[in-house]
């Protein structure tokens, strides 16, 4: 096999691992609109208990990934997507972390909402 037919058929897989990935993203304001911070502004997680100070809530976070069973479904893989909607909200962390997993056929589908909130 030449060197030529090889490469083109290392590009054509790895073009068919990559088309199936396919992550959408997106926010909803909760309450008055809040200034954006830019994207890569620091954002606070929490897994577990919220914040022990006081906070207001300022967005609904949506993240969701379909891909083939080739690539793992985390929430590290969707967090930086999380973290950006919360920076364009105006926000300063990120609680309420809820995910869901279904697959359909060879896809399997991971979806993540969060909400964003900004410290008072």
């Amino acid at each position: 096999m030449s060197s030529t037919l090889r490469a083109v058929i290392a590009a054509f897989a790895a073009s068919i691992l990559l088309a199936g990935c396919v992550t959408q993203s997106r926010f909803a304001p909760i309450g008055d609109a809040r200034q954006p911070k830019p994207g890569t502004c620091p954002i606070d997680v929490f897994t577990g208990q919220p914040p022990q100070r006081d906070f207001v809530r300022v967005a609904r976070l949506d993240a969701h990934v379909e891909n083939t069973f080739f690539v793992p479904q985390a929430l590290s893989a969707l967090l930086p997507s999380l973290k950006r909607q919360a920076c364009l909200a105006g926000a300063d962390a990120i609680i309420d972390i809820k995910e869901s997993r279904s697959m359909l056929i060879e896809t399997q589908i991971y979806h993540v909402t969060a909400t964003a909130i900004a410290y008072r």
